[in-house]
């Protein structure tokens, strides 16, 4: 449990348990043969954010921006049929995931793949507008059938399958 803790800091701390057990306290000092024990315990909890990447605006929205508009998406007009998809995605690779309300949860990855995310029905693509969450596991990857993914409002979803993406025919 101490692999993310610093040798120093993990002695400072066992010093510190050590200390408390050597003070006691003064009624106790009375008795030569108490012993009093200390424990310390450290937690670490790694929670790995996925951000939504925005969909472009509408031309009129963008009027009077700051900025330029954004360029359009080159697979807009492009029909995408899904495929099988792996069973696992390597968080590694992870860039970002696009929301649609019809069709859920796209991720997205360094390599510009693109993997459809099954929830079970239970599941609203629009729980997760405001980004979501998963936890890392020790291969680094996300996996069908065994991880969750936890939006930002409290709702948790399990992963059912990933779908790859591609370019229809």
């Amino acid at each position: 449990m101490l692999d993310f803790v610093s040798p120093t800091f993990a002695s400072l701390l066992l010093m510190a348990a050590a200390g408390a057990a050597a003070a006691p306290k003064a009624a106790e000092a009375a008795t030569p043969n108490s012993i009093q024990l200390a424990q310390v315990t450290i937690e670490q909890r790694v929670i790995i954010r996925i951000p939504t990447i925005p969909q472009p605006a509408a031309p009129r929205l963008q009027r009077g921006a700051l900025t330029a508009p954004l360029p359009p998406d080159p697979t807009a007009d492009v029909e995408l049929k899904e495929v099988k998809g792996p069973k696992c995605l390597k968080l590694d690779n992870l860039r970002g995931a696009l929301l649609n309300s019809k069709t859920g949860v796209t991720m997205l990855t360094d390599r510009d793949e693109a993997f459809r995310t099954h929830f079970g029905k239970s599941c609203r693509p629009a729980d997760f507008y405001s980004g979501f969450y998963v936890q890392p596991t020790k291969d680094g990857a996300i996996c069908a059938g065994r991880d969750a993914v936890h939006a930002r409002n409290g709702s948790t979803c399990d992963i059912q399958k990933f779908t790859r993406l591609v370019p229809e025919d």
